[in-house]
């Protein structure tokens, strides 16, 4: 069982279209995902969900912001989880069996005014952040005991929420695309988790929006490959690269309901995201062998 955030303080580098994809192909491979929208744009959530489904959740207070909300209430307990999580969601043969969603909300910014509100009444402020260590790690045990794998699309900032998911993650990707500004957005990322003090693995860079005809992306490929400063700061590259694809665009229009995950993504496409996948899996086992003290498995 795997949490990974999926973050770069870069906007604009497919990390919700990716998140996506790693999720529903995670699933449509037979893991348990539960795909978390941090992002209080909203769109992982809308993307699996379709735009009125994602609606009628809002309305229900069924998102992440009811949820940390919920956490706040001193009769908070993990039973309460389920409420705010959907399942059997994306548009691929009428939804994915073994896919579920904690979608997001535009009052997901109001949070750090309940965060305020809360500390009023305890007497300290140490007595509430202690209080909110054991409620994350009440959501961690719920997240570990019924998932395999929690994908979390976080925004391009450190919000609140972006916070206690890095405190309850195992580990991150940092999607970027294979250029100056993106690399320095990952890297000041980087330099946020380490000043935070935060415990939490870097799972690896996804090379994403890749074009071959520009020199600038294969440079910083090859830069990054061979440890050239500042690009061999990043963490360590997956082997699967995502390109820049019309195709993969494609994919999140809706009211095409695909028959399979193939059949969204393509052939082509869809084979590469079941390599990176692949890659994900075997890192985070690797992970989990190494945190256990255990002996780590061999690639066969």
């Amino acid at each position: 069982m795997s949490i990974l955030l999926f973050i770069n303080l870069k906007g604009g580098v497919a990390k919700t279209t990716n998140a996506v994809a790693v999720a529903e192909c995670l699933a449509d491979a037979g893991y348990r995902t539960l795909l978390i929208d941090a992002d209080h744009q909203c769109m992982s959530g809308e993307l699996v969900l379709g735009e009125s489904r994602q609606l009628k959740l809002e309305h229900k207070r069924k998102t992440l912001h009811d949820l940390l909300a919920a956490m706040l209430d001193d009769e908070f307990n993990a039973g309460q989880i389920p409420y705010f999580v959907e399942n059997k969601v994306s548009d691929i043969g009428g939804g994915l069996p073994t896919l579920s969603v904690l979608p997001c909300s535009i009052r997901i910014d109001d949070f750090s005014t309940n965060m305020a509100k809360a500390r009023r009444g305890h007497k300290s402020n140490d007595e509430f952040l202690a209080m909110f260590r054991k409620r994350r790690a009440k959501l961690r045990r719920w997240l570990e005991a019924n998932y395999d794998f929690t994908i979390v699309d976080c925004p391009p900032s450190i919000a609140i929420q972006v916070k206690t998911f890095l405190e309850v993650g195992d580990s991150f990707i940092v999607p970027a695309i294979p250029d100056r500004l993106s690399v320095r957005g990952s890297l000041y990322l980087l330099d946020r988790i380490r000043r935070m003090g935060v415990k939490i693995e870097r799972l690896g860079t996804l090379w994403s929006l890749f074009r071959k005809q520009n020199q600038m992306h294969c440079n910083v490929i090859e830069s990054t490959a061979k440890g050239i400063e500042p690009y061999g700061q990043m963490p360590r590259p997956f082997e699967t690269v995502i390109p820049n694809a019309a195709k993969i665009a494609e994919a999140t229009e809706p009211g095409r309901n695909p028959s399979s995950f193939s059949a969204k993504y393509t052939p082509e496409f869809a084979k590469l995201y079941r390599s990176l996948c692949e890659e994900i899996v075997q890192r985070s086992q690797w992970q989990r062998a190494e945190a256990n003290g255990a002996a780590v498995p061999v690639r066969v």
